[in-house]
């Protein structure tokens, strides 16, 4: 035994002792989207530490990693033992094709799948290949060119993926996915995006294989057309019981309102922190949804988050993570800015109430709207927008849309100024070191919340930069980036 401090040989260190050190080096290499063999390179180290890695490979999660047609299969059987293989392919001519076919033989070694860019031909070699069980797989990820229409059968991994951790489909129409998820308990990740008319799944139905899913992490849905729902007019029966998915971090949904109203009536996500959600055009009723808001206790604490009309759909963001950078704490986008909607502040104001509820941490509502929008921004129904916003304090305007707001806040009688933002202390406008005229037009409602015991001030951006320094940090780094540009082209 060395003293304490003394540096001890690696053959002098216990078995568990250099498991633990190489188990941490394969976990630092290892991520969703890419596999690492650097592994390999310890094996060299010397002779016990190949011999204790070889005795427990699935410990520390060694694998092969096969990528045709850089690398054959058949020529890594012949040098290495007999380690789990992780496919990751492209598609390729015929015979790189043959490679990824005889990768696809060895089923019972495959411990994981990543077929990217497949063309309609190359799918139809490979999907045979895939209807049959893979007893150690773990991740699963297809994303053909382009989408399938063609749905895969109850047949698809022989039905049952009992080690599967991660699946990934992308354009690949599955009905059958509610029974295969009835065994893959283990499952941490589900993405099933761009849905297929063939491929769509009642919301019935997906819940019923989501609820053996006690250790799902992140869910993804999204369904590629707004015509996604048959039979529109759907009944939402009430839960005797709701699908409690207990792991659940991060929920992303694009579809139909009432496909999502269905999902919210029925699970319950108690540690959800991220949510992006993205509805196409029609009903907007998410009164489910709301519910669900308010029961994630988590969520309820996040306090940055966008709403944009976009072209096709109405998308709703509500995540630290995603909006990192580019939305403050404690703070609301309204992003209004596609002209092609039929706009109507009213029913936009009940959608942010029922999903933004007034006990929502935040603080700041920043409104941004396209020049082209004056017409709807004088919509005296403006008012009803801002009516639901009780906790906001801090109001920021862009340049198209302060004027309409400061004519309508004007006309507010003494009486009635409280009814909008009660809880208002500054407005941001741009500009207004520029324009001193808008002071003016406002003072009639300063004068107003003066009279009432809640006063309110009016500060240029810069000052809302200097109070927000990441948001200040951004834009220097955005003219440092356009000066830069500017100076070399």
């Amino acid at each position: 035994m060395g003293g304490i401090g003394q540096l001890h040989p690696i053959g002098t260190l216990p078995d568990d002792i250099l498991l633990k050190i190489f188990k941490s080096f394969v976990d630092a290499m290892y991520s969703y989207y890419t596999q690492s063999e650097e592994w390999r390179t310890l094996l060299h180290v010397c002779q016990r530490w190949r011999q204790l890695a070889f005795s427990s490979p699935r410990h520390l999660n060694l694998q092969l990693f096969c990528r045709p047609p850089r690398r054959s299969v058949n020529k890594m059987l012949d040098v290495w033992p007999e380690l789990p293989v992780y496919l990751h392919a492209f598609d390729y001519p015929k015979k790189a094709r043959d490679k990824v076919v005889a990768a696809l033989g060895l089923n019972h070694r495959v411990s994981g799948i990543r077929l990217e860019k497949t063309s309609a031909k190359g799918w139809g070699t490979f999907a045979p290949l895939l209807q049959r069980p893979f007893p150690v797989l773990t991740h699963l990820w297809v994303k053909p060119h382009l989408s399938i229409t063609r749905p895969i059968s109850r047949a698809f991994l022989g039905g049952s993926a009992p080690c599967l951790r991660d699946l990934v489909l992308v354009g690949i129409p599955l009905p059958a996915l509610p029974e295969l998820l009835s065994s893959a308990t283990n499952l941490v990740r589900l993405w099933y995006n761009d849905i297929p008319h063939s491929g769509y799944i009642p919301p019935q139905a997906m819940v019923a294989g989501l609820s053996a899913l006690t250790r799902l992490e992140s869910l993804s849905l999204t369904i590629q057309s707004p015509r996604d729902f048959p039979g529109r007019a759907i009944r939402i029966p009430p839960p005797h019981t709701r699908t409690l998915l207990p792991a659940l971090t991060d929920l992303r949904f694009q579809g139909a309102s009432e496909y999502m109203e269905v999902l919210a009536t029925q699970i319950d996500a108690p540690s959800l922190e991220s949510l992006v959600i993205a509805f196409y055009r029609g009903v907007l009723e998410v009164s489910e949804l709301g519910k669900f808001v308010r029961r994630a206790d988590k969520l309820s604490l996040v306090d940055r988050a966008e709403v944009t009309l976009e072209p096709d759909c109405i998308s709703v963001k509500r995540s630290q993570e995603v909006l990192v950078g580019r939305v403050d704490p404690k703070t609301l986008i309204l992003n209004p800015a596609c002209p092609d909607w039929d706009f109507r502040p009213l029913n936009f104001a009940k959608f942010c109430a029922l999903f933004f509820p007034t006990y929502s941490p935040f603080e700041r509502l920043q409104i941004d709207v396209p020049f082209f929008w004056q017409d709807v921004i004088d919509d005296p129904k403006w008012l009803e927008l801002l009516c639901p916003f009780n906790t906001m304090k801090h109001l920021r305007l862009d340049g198209s849309v302060t004027p309409p707001v400061l004519k309508l806040l004007k006309g507010l009688a003494v009486e009635r100024s409280m009814e909008v933002l009660p809880a208002l202390e500054v407005v941001f406008i741009p500009g207004l070191q520029y324009f001193g005229h808008m002071r003016e037009e406002f003072s009639e409602f300063l004068d107003a919340r003066q009279l009432s015991g809640h006063p309110v001030s009016i500060h240029g951006w810069e000052r809302f930069i200097q109070e927000n320094k990441e948001v200040g940090l951004f834009f220097c780094f955005c003219f440092f980036i356009l000066f830069f540009l500017n100076q070399i082209l």
